[in-house]
């Protein structure tokens, strides 16, 4: 056991070493802790107003549902693995017992979940407003971790029970999947009893005291709810009981599990492993690495010459499962539907749409092309094969933006005027930013780490921008007013696509160096 300790002891700090291992990393740590760590301070310290209590349940309820089952459902759709290949080399190689090895992984849950909780609770500030205290708000962060603590043990459990009887983890995707649906269905019906009100058939559903009864997701809003309510004694104390029962239970029962995991744990492991060399080295993993792939046959016309590149990113995107294919649409429809639910302003939902579909860009496949030798054998120029390469993902990042914003915009009854500007605009800065994006492979290489990518993309991202500003600026003065709609888009448009020109001229040899890369 002291082995096990010492182990997960040398694996957190070796993450805090690698954070300060150059002069780049240790700048971009030290930024990036103050300045999370003065926004968090000043959420406390500033001037807040206590949040309507029903708008802050339900949005809380919200977002714990929406990052709960997607996650949940993540996991049971493939085989993440439970453990990393060094993590899985040193154990099963080691004088180490099935439980030792179990023990681990119990032991591990705990920090993984309070990170996890870290993440979803850095906003509640934010939400909650006056009604959430420094105290109440670790407390909330402890219950959060409860919720995780159940997610991350429940599908080790359903991952090594899947290796016995094969099909059980299977069987609990659709049991999940089915109380999900359930929930569906039951706000469908409360959707048509308030004559079709989004906002009211939210609250009514989330504030609703049978929530509370909805296993994990409902027991972690009742807690909190009845937190900030100080409804300690039959809200916030039942629920957090209920949380830490399904946690001792899922212990006990891996800890109990006398299934031989360690065959499939190892294959899974070196498939675990080639996703996080890929994060640390692209700062970013491709989606095909992460999503279900679909087994039958693709018909693609190839084409020659640099067309090749987008006939095989074509097919494929054909073998992603329709959830992998059309991700930016339903991140952007989801936030379309949190922007009519809690009455946000249209722009906004624009900037959570156009943020998520640029976040998601940068793990499109044509990260990769870029480390592939073969594509210099091509016999085509290395510009044609820039521009061919990135081709794919750029149409997908744009067809879906822009139909999650017209969809908004209809939503919104927005000027058809005023909505074809605000599509332009959104075109205009994801061609900015994916060929600012490309400048950086150009610039840094393939050897740089993923901090100094990181780095490199947020500098250049925020430079690129700087031209289309002093645009707007310079009509502003020239007309002596703020341009209309129909003007600040035209200028926008003009003044990216210029830079996003001058951006594909610079990275046009990222290929020529092509053959010597990893």
């Amino acid at each position: 056991m002291e082995a096990i300790l010492y182990l997960l002891k040398r694996h957190y700090i070796n993450k805090i070493k690698r954070a300060f291992s150059s002069v780049v990393s240790t700048i971009i740590t030290v930024v990036a802790v103050f300045g999370l760590g003065s926004s968090f301070v000043l959420s406390f310290i500033a001037k807040r107003q206590a949040a309507d209590g029903v708008f802050s349940e339900t949005i809380m309820a919200g977002i714990i549902l929406l990052i709960g089952v997607i996650l949940y459902n993540s996991f049971l759709s493939r085989d993440t693995g439970i453990l990393t290949m060094a993590d899985a080399n040193f154990l099963f190689s080691g004088p180490f017992e099935k439980r030792t090895v179990l023990a681990y992984i119990l032991i591990s849950t705990a920090p993984v979940s309070v990170l996890t909780a870290l993440f979803i609770c850095f906003y509640f500030p934010y939400i909650l407003g006056a009604a959430l205290t420094v105290p109440k708000f670790i407390v909330v962060l402890l219950v959060i971790s409860l919720l995780f603590g159940c997610i991350y043990l429940s599908y080790y459990y359903f991952y090594i029970l899947d290796i016995e009887k094969p099909g059980f983890k299977k069987n609990a995707r659709i049991i999940f999947l089915t109380l999900i649906g359930v929930l569906v269905l039951v706000f469908v019906v409360l959707f048509i009893i308030t004559s079709f009100d989004l906002k009211q058939t939210s609250q009514r559903l989330f504030t609703h005291y049978l929530y509370n009864l909805f296993p994990l997701f409902g027991w972690a809003k009742w807690a909190i709810s009845s937190l900030l309510t100080e409804n300690i004694l039959f809200g916030f104390i039942p629920a957090v009981a209920l949380l830490v029962f399904v946690n001792v239970i899922l212990c006990i029962a891996l800890y109990n599990t006398k299934t031989d995991f360690y065959e499939k744990t190892l294959e899974d492991s070196i498939n675990l492993q080639k996703l996080l060399d890929d994060k640390k080295a692209n700062g970013n993993v491709d989606v095909r690495s992460v999503a279900k792939l679909k087994k039958k046959a693709s018909n693609v016309e190839f084409s020659l010459g640099a067309g090749a590149i987008y006939s095989r990113q074509k097919l494929e995107s054909n073998k992603l499962s329709l959830g992998a294919r059309y991700r930016e649409l339903y991140m952007g429809l989801i936030y379309l539907a949190f922007g009519v639910i809690f009455g946000l302003d249209f722009y906004f939902v624009m900037m959570m749409i156009g943020f998520s579909s640029l976040t998601m860009s940068l793990n499109d496949s044509w990260h990769r092309e870029f480390k592939k030798p073969y594509v210099f054998l091509i016999p085509a120029s290395s510009f044609s094969k820039l521009i061919v390469s990135i081709l794919p993902g750029l149409t997908k990042t744009l067809i879906s933006g822009v139909i999650s914003i017209t969809i908004a915009g209809l939503v919104y009854k927005l000027e058809p005027v005023n909505l074809i500007g605000y599509l332009l605009i959104f075109a205009s800065f994801v061609v900015l930013f994916i060929f600012a994006e490309v400048l950086t492979y150009r610039m840094i290489g393939p050897s740089a780490n993923a901090v100094a990518v990181t780095f490199m993309r947020m500098c250049f991202a925020l430079a690129t921008f700087i031209p289309a500003i002093v645009v707007i600026v310079v009509v502003s003065f020239v007309l002596n007013d703020i341009p209309n709609m129909l003007v600040t888009a035209a200028c926008l448009l003009l003044t990216n696509l210029l830079t996003s020109t001058l951006l594909a001229f610079l990275s046009r040899g990222i290929f020529e160096n092509s053959e010597i890369m990893d």
